[in-house]
C-alpha cells in the first residue's frame, strides 16, 4: 500500500518535470525578429495510456497582438488531406465507390474539368487510366500548382491577395499554366505530391454527394465529433471562431491572403485539441473501420528523403516510433503512434523557421516519454 501510494505522489512530480522542460525548449523558439519568425508555437502531447496532456501556446498571434494560447486556431494547411480521405474511406464502406473505380467516372461530365486532358504526358493522354487510390496517394504524375509553377503562382496570388477562389477557378489556373500537358509520369508508376490529386477528389465527394465537400466534412466527421473549432475557412461560414495566429513564409504573413485556393488540399482551420480528437477518433475506429484504416497506413515508397505515404497519410518517424499523420505547409502537423498511443499536434507558424522542426519535435517526444 506504501509503495502504491508512493507512486501516486512521484507520478505528478515527474508529469510536472515534463512540462517545465518542454515549455523551456518550446519558448526558446519563439522569435519576432528573425527573418524568418516565430511568434507563435501551439503544441499538444496526449499519452493516452498515462492520461498525460500537454496543450500549451507560446509566443503572440503576432508581434504586436495579444498572447497566445492552447486554444487559438490555426490554418491546419495540407493536414487536411487527411479529413478527405477519411471522407472517401466512408464512400467506399457504403458501397458508393471503390478504391480501383477510375476516376473519369465521377469527374467526366463536369464541364469545366474536361477530364480527358488533364493527364497529357508526351502528347498522350492517360487521364481515363486514374484511379480513386492513385489520387489518395500521390501516384497519378499530375502536376502541381504549387510546386511547378510556384513563381508564377504566388505572383499570381499576391497581385489581388483577397480574391475568393472556387473549384472552378483552380481548375482554370491548371490549364492557364499548361500543367496538364506537364505530366510527372504514367499513372501508378511513381510518386509526386500534387494537391491537384486532392482537387479531384473533392469534386468526386461532391458529386457523389450531391452537396459541398464543406458541409459533407461537417455533416460526417466535425459534428459527429463536436470539433465545433474546426472549420472549412473562406467556404462556411465558422460555428465558433476564435483567435486566428499569423502564419509566416519568411517575414511574409500568409494570414493577411485569402487561401480559397488551397480547397481540399488544405483549407481547413482549427485547433490542436480538435485535431487531437479527430485523429484519436480515426485510429479508435469511429470514423472509418479497421479494413480502411488498414488501406489507409499501408505506406509505399514515394521519393529519396521523404516519408512514405499511404492513403492520404504520412508515416513519420520520432525516437524510433512511427506516428502517422500530416504535415502542413505552415509548419503544422498531426499525427498518432499506435504502439505508444500518442497523438502530437503543433503550429510553428513558420513556413521556413531558424531551427530544424524535426530535432525540435523529437526532443520534446523524447522527455515525454
Amino acid at each position: 500500500m506504501k509503495i502504491q501510494l508512493l507512486i501516486l505522489l512521484i507520478i505528478p512530480l515527474i508529469s510536472y518535470g515534463q512540462s517545465d522542460s518542454i515549455t523551456s525548449i518550446a519558448k526558446a523558439r519563439i522569435s519576432h525578429e528573425s527573418e524568418n519568425p516565430v511568434h507563435s508555437i501551439l503544441l499538444y502531447i496526449e499519452k493516452q495510456d498515462t492520461k498525460y496532456i500537454y496543450n500549451t501556446g507560446f509566443g503572440k498571434l503576432d508581434q504586436d497582438l495579444q498572447a497566445a494560447s492552447k486554444n487559438d486556431q490555426f490554418r491546419i494547411a495540407s493536414s487536411t488531406k487527411l479529413f478527405v480521405s477519411t471522407v472517401i474511406l466512408q464512400l467506399i464502406e457504403e458501397g458508393k465507390l471503390k478504391l480501383n473505380n477510375k476516376a473519369s467516372h465521377y469527374l467526366k461530365n463536369i464541364d469545366y474539368l474536361d477530364f480527358g486532358n488533364i493527364h497529357i504526358l508526351n502528347n498522350k493522354s492517360f487521364s481515363n487510366e486514374i484511379t480513386i487510390k492513385q489520387l489518395l496517394s500521390h501516384r497519378t504524375g499530375l502536376a502541381d500548382i504549387f510546386t511547378d509553377k510556384e513563381q508564377e503562382f504566388f505572383s499570381h496570388v499576391l497581385q489581388e491577395p483577397a480574391k475568393q477562389y472556387s473549384p472552378e477557378l483552380i481548375i482554370q489556373l491548371y490549364y492557364q499554366y499548361k500543367l496538364n500537358k506537364t505530366a510527372h509520369f504514367e499513372p501508378n508508376t511513381g510518386w509526386f505530391y500534387s494537391d491537384m490529386n486532392f482537387v479531384l477528389l473533392g469534386l468526386i465527394i461532391e458529386q457523389i454527394e450531391n452537396t459541398t465537400l464543406s458541409e459533407s466534412i461537417r455533416n460526417r466527421i466535425l459534428h459527429p465529433l463536436e470539433m465545433k473549432d474546426t472549420y472549412f475557412e473562406f467556404y462556411e461560414v465558422p460555428p465558433q471562431k476564435g483567435n486566428l495566429v499569423n502564419q509566416y513564409a519568411g517575414n511574409y504573413n500568409f494570414s493577411e491572403i485569402n487561401t480559397s485556393f488551397d480547397w481540399s488540399g488544405g483549407g481547413l482551420v482549427s485547433t490542436n485539441k480538435d485535431l487531437a480528437t479527430f485523429i484519436k477518433s480515426l485510429f479508435n475506429l469511429d470514423l472509418i473501420n479497421k479494413k480502411s484504416l488498414n488501406e489507409m497506413i499501408d505506406v509505399k515508397f514515394t521519393n529519396e528523403q521523404e516519408n512514405r505515404y499511404g492513403l492520404g497519410i504520412y508515416e513519420s518517424k520520432y525516437n524510433g516510433n512511427i506516428y502517422f499523420g500530416h504535415y502542413g505547409f505552415y509548419g503544422t502537423y498531426v499525427g498518432y503512434c499506435p504502439d505508444t498511443k500518442t497523438v502530437i499536434s503543433y503550429s510553428i507558424s513558420q513556413v521556413t523557421p531558424d531551427f530544424n522542426v524535426y530535432s525540435f519535435i523529437s526532443e520534446i517526444l523524447n522527455i515525454s516519454e
